[in-house]
């Protein structure tokens, strides 16, 4: 009874998904010991022997465990180690801005509430510019003209497609329609989203747009996102300090489960450095000392054992995604071309991420663009924003440009310097 109560518990309580945690665990391997005990016990011999030793020292044993678990707390709480989670939450903290939605079609900005945030002076510059589609898009999406031979191209990604860190008219998706008149392009990337997201946005407007090109930008964070669902992200309020927030309503436990969460004890855990519990048991047991010692030691053999078994599941996510994209780019008649944004820190040393990035482009027979040997550390934005200034913006729009031209006039990416074709 007491194994089944501890795989069931996430069913019990509140703010849980079926998965297993830390209580969870010492609950089933209770139950499980018990029931060697109870299969030892069936033996006459085993049990006279197992019962005369136990009535003599188990009211010993249980309040020597006792005593020294209580001394043990009390000694914690007295050198003054914190808790793993904080002991209140508060009733409200934050509340959702009206300007951002999220549906089928992934996840954008509401035109008309934008723009009044933008009057009221909550924000400026490139945040401002957005189309009535909500996309951070200087025009509008208007569908092509069967006559029209304009160069249709569609953009896909996130922040480093959306232009952050580059003055308008610098980002690279700008600086490829100043070099390219002659075309149309779409820019549909979300900051903080993944190939998912760009799946659900391409399969949403490419059949209205008709793009010929579809571009991918590919920044590592990508797997991460890949494992949340596409409204993962939501801009909010912060109630004490009316600052904008951008948080995630989903969290990935140690286990690999995805957990929705209440977004205010959501913020509110984030403003203590700390993952929201994934289930009540979880949180009783890290708002005590010893609790938080094991909670602490189990995240520390957590990152060590399961990190490579969680990256896999993500990069299987991953390879799904860019699978579904290729898939809906050939059922729409539009080359599809990824292009790889690599972290400052990669020009010196390729992380595991950009190599596995790399091998999935390759397994799926996908044209990559991996722009590495073009960047310096001049390029990036200083101090910790990891976006592309207006030269790495630049730079990457010139390498782009070039290669769609190559493309218009050849009809695939095989003489684009620095692409990688099937």
């Amino acid at each position: 009874m007491l194994a089944i109560v501890g795989i069931g518990l996430d069913f019990f309580f509140p703010y849980t998904s079926p998965g297993f945690n830390l209580p969870q665990l010492i609950l089933v391997l209770a139950g499980l010991s018990l029931s060697l005990v109870a299969l030892a016990m069936r033996r006459e011999d085993w049990r006279r022997r197992i019962l005369r030793k136990t009535a003599r020292h188990w009211a010993a044993v249980m309040l020597i465990t006792f005593v020294t678990l209580v001394v043990l707390e009390f000694v914690l709480v007295a050198t003054g180690l914190g808790t793993y989670y904080p002991t209140e939450i508060p009733q409200h903290w934050i509340e959702p801005v009206p300007w951002w939605r999220c549906d089928e079609a992934g996840c954008r900005y509401v035109y008309d509430e934008l723009l009044k945030a933008c009057d009221a002076g909550v924000f400026s510059g490139r945040r401002c510019v957005v189309n009535r589609q909500g996309y951070q898009d200087s025009g509008d999406f208007v569908a092509v003209d069967d006559g029209d031979d304009s160069m249709r191209i569609l953009m896909l990604g996130d922040s480093f497609t959306a232009g952050y860190s580059a003055d308008i008219g610098k980002s690279y998706v700008e600086t490829i329609e100043a070099k390219s008149p002659d075309s149309v392009v779409w820019n549909t990337a979300i900051g903080g989203t993944g190939t998912n997201h760009a799946v659900a946005s391409f399969e949403s407007l490419a059949p209205l747009l008709r793009p010929q090109i579809a571009i991918l930008g590919f920044y590592m964070n990508d797997f991460d996102d890949n494992v949340t669902p596409i409204d993962s992200y939501l801009e909010a309020v912060n109630l004490e300090t009316n600052g904008i927030l951008m948080i995630k309503q989903y969290r990935v436990d140690v286990w690999g489960n995805v957990i929705k969460l209440d977004l205010q004890s959501d913020f509110y855990y984030r403003h203590h450095d700390v993952d929201p519990p994934a289930s009540e048991v979880k949180r009783i047991v890290g708002m005590t000392r010893l609790g938080s010692l094991v909670l602490r030691m189990m995240d520390a053999l957590g990152a060590a054992i399961l990190k490579d078994a969680r990256f896999e599941r993500k990069a299987n996510l991953t390879r799904d995604y860019l699978r579904q994209l290729r898939a809906a780019a050939a059922e729409q008649g539009a080359a599809l071309l990824v292009m790889l944004v690599p972290h400052e820190d990669n020009l010196d040393n390729v992380s595991e991420r950009y190599q596995t990035a790399i091998q999935l482009m390759r397994e799926l027979r996908i044209a990559y663009l991996d722009p590495i040997d073009s960047l310096d550390a001049s390029d990036y934005a200083a101090d910790t924003d990891f976006h592309w200034n207006n030269a790495g913006h630049q730079k990457i729009g010139a390498l782009l440009s070039a290669c769609l031209e190559s493309f218009f006039a050849s009809g695939d990416f095989a003489e684009c310097e620095h692409v990688e074709t099937p």
